[in-house]
């Protein structure tokens, strides 16, 4: 094995069960194969073509979803919390794209389960909407323009407004360079505590406006239609003759 393998180390563990999986995922596919057979060539080609097709959705959808987003995602978090934390100013904070990844799919997690168990709105909706499509019928353009280009969107928004502020809206005013520095190194978590203080903000603005609908209306409103209103006519309905009755 060392003339293979080198000075590195294999884990028995990990070998055995990867090539569990092999076996499985080999014996798996030629049991389909040869229960396609009998249904012709023409059958196994459009099969095989479908397949393809989905196996390369779901190869998109992963590096969307489970690759770009995460990396965003961890960066931005590394950006506001970690590096404003741990490096001091003087020192220059070092990223690194794996640890970020993986940060990010532990948080896209938890944003995922906490929208999913939140109220109705269009994340939640599109997140319910990818569920239940499932990977047979994943549908990549609805993936694409509802979930990934607007989550995306606003994750790159995030990471470039502040740096364009801090590096070519500040130097350009004249500041000192530590001045421009503090502000590189602080703009990010300075501006998430601007966002949240208005989305703070406006969520109990439209709460006050609902309690103050809701109080106006118990006290001043009679009813929401009216039962039994019948409009008044100028005649009054005859009642029909008597039909007489032969003797």
């Amino acid at each position: 094995m060392s003339f293979w393998t080198g000075s590195s180390k294999i884990h028995e563990l990990y070998t055995a069960a990867c090539g569990l999986y092999v076996c499985w995922l080999s014996i798996r596919g030629v049991s389909v194969l040869l229960a396609w057979m009998p249904q012709g060539r023409t059958v196994i080609a459009r099969k095989v073509q479908e397949w393809t097709l989905m196996i390369l959705k779901t190869l998109v959808v992963a590096l969307l979803v489970a690759g770009v987003i995460p990396l965003l995602l961890g960066l931005l978090f590394e950006l506001v919390i970690v590096a404003p934390l741990r490096v001091p100013l003087d020192q220059t904070p070092l990223f690194y794209p794996w640890q970020d990844w993986a940060l990010g799919v532990l948080h896209a997690k938890i944003i995922a389960a906490i929208t999913l168990m939140g109220p109705q709105w269009w994340l939640k909706t599109v997140i319910e909407q990818v569920y239940a499509n499932g990977i047979r019928n994943i549908d990549l353009q609805f993936i694409i323009r509802k979930l990934a280009a607007p989550v995306i969107s606003v994750l790159l928004l995030s990471l470039c407004v502040p740096y364009v502020i801090a590096a070519g809206v500040v130097p350009a005013v004249g500041v000192t360079p530590e001045m421009e520095i503090l502000m590189q190194r602080r703009i990010y978590p300075f501006l998430l505590m601007i966002v949240s203080l208005i989305g703070i903000l406006s969520f109990q603005i439209r709460q006050f406006k609902r309690l103050y609908e809701h109080i106006k209306n118990d006290k001043y409103l009679v009813g929401q239609r009216l039962v039994n209103y019948e409009r008044k006519s100028g005649r009054v309905a005859s009642a029909p003759p008597p039909i007489p009755v032969a003797e």
